[in-house]
């Protein structure tokens, strides 16, 4: 009996040595954890990708993993996997795993998150214990993937009415500066062309009526400025300045649309210093790059003021035509850069304020001053 407990006793020792060497060994693990697309619409739902790998010559102890993942972040599939949502709003993805030797494990979920913003998949807790379960060794894993939310479309065509207006008169007059000698393709003849466009040549190909398309002249007459400095009213201001974003993605849609190139400039919390963007139209990589920038900007302040911001949109005096001031509401800091734009450019003014959409619990919403458009 007593060699038989001998002989029990060493191989538990030999097994807990042979464990807690495995416990301790994190040299050979992988971790990696990313959503399955870089940027989406809010709501949209995407896959969340964890992986554990074990590229290693022997098999990984018993560990116990604890992902953390944004707080805000809607698992679609939760009665599937361990997910805890603890008291900071913090969510755990909990999970057990041995990992064989040169094997990995992937996993994945649907998830989704309804709120404009630039979101991290940061690091994981690594748990392991040894055979006797009398020690534990925690190790953290390192990761860095993140995805950014768009801001949500705004539906308000009332709201948007004055900006699509001037839109539809700098469209007509693009139509009339298209350059005739630059053709970048043929469409068939509708109705509505004039004569002049028709390609005799190219309709005696086809058998039909064909009419050129011209590259129409890039003059940026268009500039937005997007301001994000506090005008007061501190209980609405935070909720006024993601309207701010829909609103601002809203106008360049309706530009990128009508193949109308413009210049959107903003103090936004994007860089250390103001931002400036520039777009032919046409939905191209330029428009992506903006949409991208206002998902990713971050919420509460801005980088400069909006005397700044003024200044660096009145630089480029020649051919504006049309300039959007978006802001969250009208004080006396944007009637006086109102009036600074209007004395240095001469354009047509068109003021988006956010209030006009969440007015002041018990006020109406603040008209736009002289020299803008009333909304």
């Amino acid at each position: 009996m007593v060699e038989l407990l001998i002989v029990v006793i060493v191989v538990a020792l030999m097994l807990q040595r042979r464990y807690m060497r495995r416990a301790k060994d994190t040299r050979n693990l992988k971790y990696s954890c990313r959503p399955s697309v870089r940027a989406c619409e809010p709501g949209e739902v995407f896959l969340v990708h964890s992986d554990i790998a074990n590229p290693g010559q022997r098999n990984s102890a018993a560990i116990h993993i604890e992902e953390q993942f944004p707080r805000q972040l809607q698992v679609l599939e939760s009665e599937s996997f361990d997910i805890t949502v603890l008291n900071d709003g913090l969510c755990l993805f909990n999970s057990s795993a041995i990992i064989p030797k040169k094997q990995q494990i992937k996993r994945s979920f649907r998830a989704s998150l309804s709120e404009r913003g630039e979101y991290r998949f940061a690091h994981a807790f690594f748990h392991a214990g040894d055979f006797l379960g009398i020690r534990e060794y925690s190790y953290r894993m390192e990761n860095d993937a993140r995805i950014v939310i768009y801001p949500p479309r705004l539906e308000n065509e009332a709201f948007l009415k004055s900006f699509s207006d001037a839109a539809d008169e700098i469209a007509q007059k693009k139509q009339l500066l298209e350059d005739p000698i630059s053709v970048c393709g043929y469409d068939p003849y509708t109705g509505r062309e004039p004569l002049r466009k028709i390609s005799w040549k190219q309709s005696a190909a086809r058998g039909e009526l064909i009419v050129k398309k011209n590259d129409p002249v890039r003059n940026q007459s268009v500039q937005i400025l997007l301001d994000m400095q506090y005008h007061g009213e501190f209980e609405c201001h935070f909720s006024r300045q993601e309207i701010c974003f829909s609103i601002a993605r809203a106008v360049c849609e309706e530009l990128e649309n009508r193949h109308i190139a413009y210049r959107f400039v903003t103090n936004a919390i994007i860089a250390r210093r103001l931002s400036t963007f520039e777009s032919e139209g046409g939905m191209g990589g330029s428009f992506r790059k903006i949409l991208f920038t206002l998902g990713a900007a971050a919420a509460g302040g801005a980088v400069c003021s909006l005397e700044e911001t003024v200044r660096a949109l009145c630089d480029r005096r020649a051919g504006q035509e049309l300039v959007i001031f978006i802001t969250t509401r009208c004080d006396d800091d944007v009637t006086k850069a109102l009036a600074q734009i209007k004395t240095a450019t001469g354009a047509r003014i068109v003021t988006l304020f956010a209030d006009a959409l969440i007015p002041f619990p018990g006020k109406n919403a603040v008209p736009a001053p002289p020299g803008g458009v009333a909304l």
